[in-house]
C-alpha cells in the first residue's frame, strides 16, 4: 500500500490557473483544496474535494485567507498560491504557516517579494546587466511631469504591484497609456490618488507576438531542474494584455537573459521570466517575473512540463523524473482570442483568413475537458445571464465596474 499523499490547497487563481493545478494534483491522487472568489471555475471542478470562498481582489482579502489557514484548513497541507495576493501572503507569513503545519511551496521569498516590486525588478535587471525598459518613479505630480519632460510619448503608467493596482481599476486594465504630458500627468494624479505607486515606462514597440516567456524551476542549489519558453501569437487587449494564443518555442537568447537573471537574484522554486524582442535593436527586454503558476500553465502540462505537480514535490523535497518539453504546442483560449481577432482586425494587423489559417494545428483549451466538463458550463452560463440582463438593462450594467470587457483570464 502506497503512502497517502499529503492535500494540497491552491490560493486564487482566476479562472484557468488553480483549475489546471486541481486537475494536476488530483491526477497523482492530491486531495485538493481552493480558496478564492466566489465564482472561480475550479469552483466547480469534480478535482477540488472542497472549495472555500474567501473572496480575492480586496484590501482585506489575504488577511481573510491567513485567517482561514490559522483556524480551518487541512494541517500539513501543502500551500501553492496561484495569484500575486496569494504570493505575497506565503512571503511575508512562511514561518508561521510551518509553525501551523502547512508545506508552503519552495520560493526565496526576499526575492518574491522583489518580484511583486516592478521598480525593484528593474533595478535588479540592471545590476545583472539584463536590458530592460527605461523606467522613472512616480511618487508626485512634479514626479509625472519630469517624467514627460525625460522620457517621451506614448509611454506608460505601470503599476508597482499590479495585485494592488487591480484592486481599484476595471478588469483588463492592466497599465495605463499616456499619449501626452496632459495624460500622463493626470493618470498619475489618479493613480497616487488611490494610494497607487507607479512607474512611468518607455513602450518598447513591435507586434506582441515579439513577447516570449522563460518558465523553469530553480532547485535548493540554484540550477534549474527544468525549462523551457513560449511565444505569444496574440493577446487581448492587443498590445498590453494577456495572451490569448500561445506556442511552445526554444528560445537560447530569452532563456540565457532569464536564468542569468534567476541566478543572480538568487531565486528559487518556480519562475517565469517575460521578455519581449525590441525591433529597434533585436535585443529582448526584460517585462517581468512571476514566482507563482500563470495563465499559461496549461501550455506547460500540455507539452511535458507540470509545474503543479513541480511546485507539490518541491514543497515536499522531492524532484519527480522529467523528459523535456516538445516544441509547437499550442495553447488557445477561444472566447479570448476571439475578442483579440476583432481587434487586430479593426488595427488592420491580421485578416479573417489568416486568423483562421492559424488556428489550423492542434489545439490545447485551458478550461474544457469532456471529463470535467463543469467549469465550462457553469461559468459559461453565468455569463449568459450577464449579456441577457446587459441588454434588457444596459443602464445598470455599464455602471459595474468590469462591464466593459470580460473578466482577466487568469
Amino acid at each position: 500500500m502506497t503512502q497517502e499523499l499529503p492535500p494540497a490547497i491552491l490560493l486564487g487563481g482566476g479562472l484557468r490557473i488553480a483549475l489546471s493545478a486541481a486537475r494536476s494534483l488530483a491526477s497523482i491522487g492530491v486531495v485538493v483544496h481552493a480558496a478564492g472568489r466566489r465564482r472561480a471555475s475550479v469552483r466547480y471542478s469534480r478535482f477540488c474535494h472542497r472549495f472555500v470562498d474567501l473572496g480575492a481582489g480586496t484590501d482585506d482579502a489575504t488577511e481573510r485567507w491567513l485567517s482561514w489557514l490559522q483556524h480551518h484548513g487541512p494541517r500539513g497541507a501543502v500551500v501553492i498560491p496561484c495569484s500575486d495576493e496569494a504570493l505575497e501572503l506565503v512571503a511575508n507569513n512562511r514561518a508561521l504557516l510551518v509553525e501551523l503545519g502547512y508545506r508552503p511551496v519552495e520560493a526565496n521569498d526576499q526575492v518574491v517579494l522583489a518580484m511583486l516590486d516592478k521598480g525593484r525588478t528593474y533595478e535588479l535587471a540592471g545590476q545583472l546587466g539584463v536590458p530592460a525598459p527605461r523606467a522613472l518613479p512616480i511618487g508626485s505630480k512634479e514626479d509625472a511631469e519630469r517624467a514627460a519632460e525625460q522620457m517621451g510619448f506614448p509611454c506608460i503608467l505601470k503599476p508597482v504591484h499590479s495585485h494592488r493596482f487591480a484592486r481599484h481599476y476595471p478588469a483588463w486594465t492592466k497599465l495605463l497609456l499616456a499619449r501626452n504630458e496632459q495624460e500622463l500627468v493626470e493618470h498619475a494624479t489618479g493613480a497616487l490618488a488611490a494610494g497607487l505607486e507607479m512607474l512611468a515606462m518607455e513602450v518598447i514597440p513591435g507586434g506582441d507576438e515579439r513577447i516570449v516567456t522563460y518558465w523553469t524551476y530553480i532547485d535548493g542549489e540554484g540550477e534549474p531542474v527544468c525549462h523551457f519558453t513560449k511565444r505569444r501569437i496574440r493577446q487581448y487587449p492587443a498590445q498590453f494584455g494577456v495572451g490569448s494564443y500561445h506556442i511552445t518555442e526554444w528560445d537560447p537568447e530569452v532563456a540565457e537573459m532569464s536564468l542569468r537573471f534567476l541566478q543572480g537574484a538568487d531565486a528559487r522554486g518556480i519562475a517565469a521570466v517575460e521578455f519581449k524582442r525590441d525591433p529597434r535593436d533585436e535585443v529582448p527586454k526584460l517585462m517581468e517575473c512571476n514566482h507563482r503558476l500563470t495563465g499559461s500553465i496549461e501550455l506547460g502540462r500540455a507539452s511535458g512540463l507540470d509545474f503543479s505537480l513541480l511546485a507539490y514535490w518541491g514543497a515536499l523535497g522531492l524532484s519527480p523524473a522529467l523528459d523535456g518539453f516538445r516544441e509547437g504546442v499550442r495553447l488557445w483560449i477561444p472566447r479570448f482570442d476571439l475578442l483579440a481577432f476583432l481587434e487586430y482586425r479593426s488595427r488592420r494587423e491580421l485578416t479573417t483568413g489568416q486568423w483562421l489559417r492559424s488556428l489550423m494545428h492542434r489545439q490545447r483549451l485551458p478550461v474544457f475537458r469532456l471529463s470535467d466538463p463543469l467549469p465550462t458550463l457553469i461559468p459559461a452560463a453565468f455569463h449568459a445571464r450577464r449579456m441577457i440582463i446587459r441588454r434588457v438593462r444596459p443602464g445598470n450594467a455599464a455602471n459595474r465596474k468590469g462591464a466593459l470587457g470580460p473578466r482577466d483570464p487568469r
